[in-house]
């Protein structure tokens, strides 16, 4: 028998994770919000604590705002938290960081 023949290759990508795959495509939430643990995690060095916001930004990228543990409590819950605020382009790139805030845990949200 003759040998099958190979898939056509299209050029619009024939799953969503293909298309966030692609260089152009912007990246949905989910992924920005894990790349934007990643950076904090390399560049801080620091165990990421979570993710205190995220949302879009007016270029089509995101704003992710990650918390990291920067000491350990010796006792109890009072660890020293950082929130890191990282700048995503549309395609993923981080283009900012800041650590906008240090606080207690105990001193919660505020």
């Amino acid at each position: 028998p003759p040998p099958m023949p190979a898939p056509a290759v299209t050029s619009r990508p024939s799953t969503r994770a293909e298309a966030w795959a692609r260089d152009d495509a912007p990246v949905p939430l989910i992924e920005a919000i894990s790349i934007a643990r990643r950076t904090v995690a390399e560049l801080t060095g620091m165990p990421v604590d979570g993710i205190a916001a995220s949302g879009p930004r007016e270029d089509g990228g995101w704003r992710i705002v990650v918390e990291v543990v920067e000491s350990h409590a010796r006792m109890g819950e009072n660890d020293l938290l950082a929130a890191h605020e990282v700048l995503l382009a549309p395609t993923g790139e981080p283009v900012g960081i800041a650590r906008t805030r240090r606080y207690r845990r105990e001193d919660g949200e505020g």
